[in-house]
């Protein structure tokens, strides 16, 4: 405890001592998110449970400099003002899939939840920065996902540095602050607090027993011509000792309008998965593999693209869904593939921004399918997926220089085929419309 506590203090001792000028910037940001799903269109479970919720959030911010030091804060909150996030279904003793995200899912018995996600000690050199607290990531798995009121974020110390051509990123991770949950946990304990799926027995996943000290993240980024193509190559470490290794590998090649991005993630099983006792271990296969390729072209404002992703027969992709949003080349919002093994998707959309007057508007369309195991198959799909289409169609608009933000979004999912699903395979899933409406007003940092 006295050595945590002289590491915190560490820096202001510094600080103090530095002669340069203090500047502090202050504000705040404001959000409402209304979200509703409507569960049982037009199958034969017309009677599942409707959902909706509206949540505001007054986040307060932070940024003090002080020569070459810098401390950042972010305080996220999420109050419920209205709605029905944990009525459980009476036909399947479900409560809502989405809406319950705008809040804390660890305990919904709190109205109103306050995260300190952001609060931050930096130091920055003339070719590195070097922080510990609590920090973003913008990882393909580790990121803030802020498609939430509280995003995830991660304790420990990081390390960004310039190499050449080479942008390097070391995190050593102890403690997670999940997003949509209510504050930091350990590692290990930060993986029980969502859905916990299935286990290759056909039982409830039990993840409340891993065992694993950290997360180790390792990530370099590469810029580089290849005759008449800009290229920028990413590639990912994420080490939970005793879990499991994963590696991704993203190298995007760009030629005029012609953008292509290939994506491999590969892992492998490390020590016992996380427990000694199989059923127990968070990681219960040897490995898994995922293949990704998009193509874009783009036309005056509009970008055009197609994508097609495979995950193969090893092993299902697995990553803990809390950590943040999966960019994988097929992933549409409110759609994941994360849980699946022997899955195939397919994704084709347009996306655009444009300007009207002072109103800068985004907006765009997409539509796939995503080809899974039989939802009892627990081997390879540990969420009871059902094979489906997905279509989602998003506009958005930003005033006053991004002071005013507005976004709609509508997800719309059908099961593909003439399957036979139950109804708790359905709801929440598939035969249903998400529809999402936020605000944000974020008036710019104010200096004293």
């Amino acid at each position: 405890m006295r050595k945590t506590l002289f590491l915190w203090l560490l820096p202001v001792m510094t600080w103090g001592q530095n002669a340069s000028v203090l500047k502090l910037q202050q504000g705040v940001r404001f959000t409402s998110f209304s979200m509703t799903t409507q569960n049982g269109l037009f199958g034969p479970h017309a009677s599942l449970t409707d959902y909706h919720a509206n949540a505001v959030g007054l986040d307060y911010l932070l940024h003090a400099k002080k020569g070459k030091w810098r401390f950042d804060a972010e305080l996220y909150s999420s109050a419920l003002v209205f709605g029905n996030p944990w009525e459980l279904d009476p036909l399947t003793s479900k409560t809502s899939r989405y809406e319950g995200g705008l809040f804390a899912v660890n305990a919904k018995e709190q109205r109103a939840v306050v995260v300190p996600s952001i609060a931050e000690w930096t130091y920055r050199g003339d070719r590195f920065k070097m922080g510990f607290g609590n920090f973003a990531l913008e990882g393909t798995f580790l990121n803030m996902e802020h498609g939430r009121m509280i995003p995830s974020t991660f304790t420990g110390i990081h390390l960004d540095w310039k190499r050449g051509q080479w942008k390097y990123t070391f995190a050593a991770i102890s403690h997670v602050g999940a997003r949509s949950t209510s504050g930091f946990k350990t590692v290990a304990n930060s993986l029980a607090q969502y859905n916990p799926g299935i286990d290759t027995s056909g039982s409830r996943h039990d993840k409340s027993q891993v065992e694993t000290p950290g997360i180790l993240y390792l990530s370099g980024e590469n810029t580089h011509v290849f005759k008449q193509w800009y290229g920028s190559m990413t590639t990912e470490y994420y080490g939970l000792p005793g879990v499991f290794h994963t590696v991704v590998w993203d190298e995007k090649l760009a030629h005029n309008q012609h953008l292509i991005q290939l994506q491999y993630i590969r892992q492998e099983k490390w020590g016992n998965g996380g427990n000694a006792d199989p059923y127990l271990a968070y990681f219960q296969q040897q490995r898994s593999q995922y293949f990704g390729l998009k193509y874009s072209n783009k036309v005056g404002d509009v970008d055009y693209y197609s994508a097609i992703s495979h995950i193969d027969g090893n092993g299902k992709l697995l990553f803990p869904r809390e950590w943040g949003r999966e960019y994988l080349v097929t992933f549409q919002g409110r759609e994941r593939q994360e849980g699946m093994g022997r899955t195939t998707a397919v994704v084709f959309g347009a996306s655009g921004k444009w300007q009207q007057g002072k109103v800068g508007h985004n907006g765009g369309v997409s539509t796939g399918i995503y080809v899974r195991p039989e939802p009892g198959n627990y081997k390879y799909n540990k969420y009871a997926m059902p094979s489906n289409q997905q279509t989602n169609v998003w506009w958005g608009q930003q005033w006053k220089g991004g002071t005013h933000k507005l976004l709609a979004m509508l997800v719309y999912k059908v099961p593909l085929g003439s399957q036979t699903i139950t109804a708790g395979q359905t709801i929440n899933k598939v035969d249903m419309v998400n529809i999402n409406l936020i605000y944000r007003y974020q008036p710019r940092l104010f200096q004293k």
